[in-house]
């Protein structure tokens, strides 16, 4: 009788990075990916004639799976760490903006201005944009946290995103990233980046996998819900150009949108609105959420769950006017 051998074997869910190439910066993401059964277990084994042979057949393969364990085990784990930070980077890959040796001039000041930025406890509504160096080692950094987070959040936040740049974009001297689900953006660059619009490349666009119902209904109560977001934020001051609430058509949608507060009203909202007419081309059309995050601008409506929170920051408004029947005065002293 030949022998048998029944093998069980397990499934694991390993976090893996997948690339997506553009003719932008290349675009990570994680997401979770079922992989190929690695380790078998040798439940029995029976054998009358060829015991042996069977055995020694066995074992090689045996033994090489068990070598690639540890080695499988410790890429699941960092990558699965990854995934649960939700981090999207682009490292300029094309080198327009080229690379700094370390511990040069450039590698000091980038590491001054990014210590500088995350130390700051001054600034409290979730804008910075700062500067240190001169000339051809000048760097331009700019931390932007959403505008439900609260500052010791925001600077949590900006620090881990600063931790994954450096160590997953070396030595590049633009870089850009959004930490935690887009808690969080955090950009460094030799060119001067402040008060400009940038709303092409790098782009990146997310999308929920469910249909929307009543798609017509839907698609204008989304449509609506944005725009009338994206006058609201545009109007926002130098702190803040933010906005976030919900809508109740066919179903409840909420709605975020949100500038660095260095564009003008007419540059955020020119900026939300082209990320808006993105949806039905190459974004989310029909879908029950959906995102598009530009450097300048980003905007994101879900109706599976309601995902900000209260404004960390509200501008003070205008003082009250005077009662009525009084003359404001003012006093002079010499």
């Amino acid at each position: 009788m030949e022998g048998k051998v029944k093998l069980k074997t397990s499934m694991i869910v390993e976090a893996t990075m997948k690339v997506r190439l553009s003719q932008s910066p290349s675009l990570f993401y994680l997401k979770e990916t079922p992989v190929i059964p690695f380790f078998p277990y040798l439940l029995f084994l029976t054998s009358q004639n060829n015991q042996h042979s069977n055995m020694a057949l066995l074992l090689p393969r045996l033994l090489f799976f068990l070598c690639c364990l540890p080695i499988t085990i410790f890429i699941s784990q960092v990558s699965a760490a990854n995934n649960d930070q939700k981090f999207h980077f682009f490292c300029d890959d094309t080198n327009d903006q080229g690379t700094y040796t370390t511990d040069s001039t450039y590698h000091t000041n980038l590491n001054t201005l990014l210590s500088t930025l995350i130390s700051n406890t001054e600034i409290h509504y979730g804008f910075y944009n700062f500067t240190h160096g001169e000339n051809t080692d000048k760097v331009y950094a700019i931390g932007l946290c959403r505008g439900d987070i609260k500052q010791d959040e925001c600077r949590r936040c900006l620090n881990g995103s600063r931790a994954n740049l450096t160590d997953l974009c070396p030595n590049k001297k633009e870089v850009i990233g959004w930490y935690e689900d887009e808690k969080c953006m955090l950009r460094y660059s030799p060119r001067l980046i402040f008060g400009k619009m940038e709303d092409g490349k790098p782009t990146y666009y997310a999308k929920s996998q469910k249909n929307a119902t009543n798609l017509d209904e839907f698609n204008k109560d989304v449509n609506e819900l944005l725009l009338d977001l994206s006058r609201r934020a545009a109007s926002g001051d130098s702190r803040v150009k933010y906005a976030a609430n919900s809508t109740v058509g066919s179903e409840v949608i909420y709605g975020l949108v949100q500038c660095t507060p260095d564009l003008d009203e007419s540059e955020c909202f020119d900026c939300l609105n082209r990320s808006i007419d993105r949806i039905p081309i190459d974004c989310c059309k029909d879908k029950t959420g959906g995102r598009v995050v530009r450097p300048s601008c980003n905007m994101r409506f879900e109706t599976s769950h309601k995902f900000y929170g209260d404004p960390a920051f509200v501008p003070p408004g205008p003082p009250p006017p005077p009662p009525p029947g009084t003359t404001p005065y003012t006093v002079l002293i010499n």
